[in-house]
């Protein structure tokens, strides 16, 4: 097994491949936990030992962020106060359900996908979040992207994704942050943008949805999230990745959001920063667990807004993943894909999940 950890140090993931079918791991055989060992530490363990901290623009031009960050937009909703950081109370209205552990596949993170017309597929819900910890993959996952012909990620976020972002998240020169935000409101978003090593005159001419993707996250500590380690293991083994939404898609269902809507969400985002972070940890102990009722009921917690709520839920939510499973089509009719999406958009009535159950899937839980 010397010659399997020198590939695995290596990241010479064809070759692995090769070690692995004569170990038998994919004839039948039994995995060691040495193999298991391999799998997990092997490609994600480049996350921490061979790539520093970030500087600012990493922090700021990121879409995966933005991917958490939409997320965490449906309860940033539902943290702020009445007024902008008013100290009052606010009176929230709440529309969890007691019944969670009822929601459809509220349990889980890596479920099988199979119809009789086509070969199995296997969906893996992921979180946004570059912590060792997410991004050291679990090997049920590592295993199901070795077996499978393709990935397919919610959207491939590859350079010129990047550059694209960077471009849109900037508003007109003409303009700042100045012309939504009073100077309270100013004063504390430049001590938490300076918090994420972002100076002020360039914290001031973002966008407001750009500005709350910056500050309603933690601060990046790697720069690489599950989707990275995914896409750089499938390009490694040659299998072909895909996306089930174009960059320029993501971007348009922030700035389509009407402007009050945005400056809404960054206030509450700056009044209330630290209930966001807090959330965050919740979201991520959730995660670990796979508890995707648990996802649900945090997101429909107390809001003060409902409407606002409802609103943006129904942009970044629901009606992506119905778009999702649309364009999953193709893949599933191919067979053999890996797909990862934020695990947001697996569980519920109108996850995609049970969307496809619909469609005369079968859908069995794996890990």
């Amino acid at each position: 097994m010397v010659g399997l950890h020198n590939l695995a140090r290596r990241r010479k993931w064809p070759e692995m491949l090769s070690v692995l079918n004569c170990h038998g791991v994919f004839r039948g055989g039994t995995t060691s936990s040495e193999l298991y060992a391999v799998l997990i530490t092997s490609y994600s363990s480049r996350s921490i030992s061979e790539r520093a901290a970030p500087a600012y623009t990493d922090a700021m031009a990121s879409p995966s962020g933005w991917m958490l960050g939409s997320c965490l937009w449906l309860g940033v909703a539902s943290a702020g106060a009445v007024s902008p950081c008013s100290t009052k109370s606010p009176e929230a209205t709440s529309t969890a359900s007691a019944a969670t552990s009822t929601i459809p596949y509220g349990q889980g993170l890596l479920f099988r996908v199979e119809r009789a017309d086509a070969p199995a597929s296997h969906i893996f819900g992921t979180i946004h979040l570059d912590y060792p910890r997410v991004t050291r993959l679990p090997p049920e996952v590592n295993l199901t992207l070795l077996h499978s012909r393709r990935l397919v990620l919610e959207t491939v976020i590859d350079e010129e994704a990047q550059q694209l972002y960077s471009q849109r998240m900037y508003l007109p020169e003409d303009r700042t942050l100045a012309q939504w935000l009073d100077s309270e409101l100013l004063a504390r978003y430049e001590k938490l943008a300076a918090r994420y090593d972002v100076p002020a005159d360039v914290a001031m001419r973002l966008t407001p949805w750009a500005a709350t993707n910056l500050i309603g996250r933690p601060k990046p500590t790697t720069g690489r999230t599950m989707e990275d380690v995914l896409r750089e293991m499938a390009i490694q083994l040659g299998r072909p990745v895909y996306g089930l939404e174009t960059i320029d898609e993501l971007i348009e269902a922030q700035e389509d959001m009407p402007i009050d809507d945005q400056v809404t969400v960054l206030e509450d985002t700056i009044c209330n920063h630290r209930k966001v972070m807090e959330q965050t940890g919740q979201l991520l102990l959730l995660y670990a667990s796979g508890d995707l009722s648990g996802l649900v009921a945090l997101d429909e917690g107390d809001h003060n807004d409902e409407a606002l709520f409802q609103r943006i839920n129904e942009r970044m939510l629901y009606a992506r993943s119905a778009q999702m499973v649309r364009r999953l089509q193709e893949h599933l009719t191919a067979g053999s894909a890996l797909i990862a999406v934020g695990a947001s958009h697996l569980p519920g009535e109108r996850g995609i999940l049970r969307l496809l159950e619909k469609q005369g899937y079968t859908i069995t839980r794996k890990f």
